[in-house]
């Protein structure tokens, strides 16, 4: 065990390498986080590999790649709705008009109830599982993402109506 280990330690540029090939263009720069990740996963699941079943370099691409196809079903699930149609490719302009969505979207927020605003903050402030935010929240499960979503549209509303 203690080979693997330090075989897998001696291999980030061969993570990264296939990070990048596994994930498309617009998810690129999470290649490196990625690479990190599947390092200490394969630390984890190191006594799980099986000869029998193929190669060690095998197993540490075949765990790299499903890692990242995991990374991108989570990131296509989530429902990116942008926050200005008529963005224009001028960097100053890009950032006026940031600031000023998120001014709204924090002034809309006020309206929100309590329950509501930690919804939106703990999962686009901080990316946490509908698990995790109902731990935190001493929420059922299986009501969360009923209640994120509902969270979400009344945002969107309030937004819509200061507009």
């Amino acid at each position: 065990m203690k080979t693997n280990v330090h075989l897998i330690s001696e291999q980030m540029t061969y993570f990264r390498a296939v990070a990048k090939r596994s994930l498309p263009s617009r998810y690129q720069h999470l290649a490196e986080d990625l690479a990190q990740d599947a390092i200490l996963k394969a630390i984890e699941k190191v006594d799980y590999y099986d000869p029998a079943k193929g190669n060690f370099k095998s197993w540490l691409y075949r765990l790299t790649q499903n890692l990242c196809f995991d990374a991108i079903r989570k990131l296509d699930k989530m429902n990116i709705v942008p926050i200005h149609p008529n963005i224009v490719n001028n960097e100053k302009e890009d950032k006026k008009i940031e600031r000023s969505e998120i001014k709204k979207i924090r002034n809309a927020m006020q309206f929100l109830s309590k329950r509501d605003r930690m919804l939106i903050t703990y999962k686009f402030m901080f990316n946490l599982s509908g698990r995790e935010m109902a731990q935190l929240l001493n929420i059922p499960e299986a009501q969360i993402n009923v209640y994120f979503k509902r969270a979400k549209e009344r945002l969107i509303d309030i937004c819509k109506e200061a507009a």
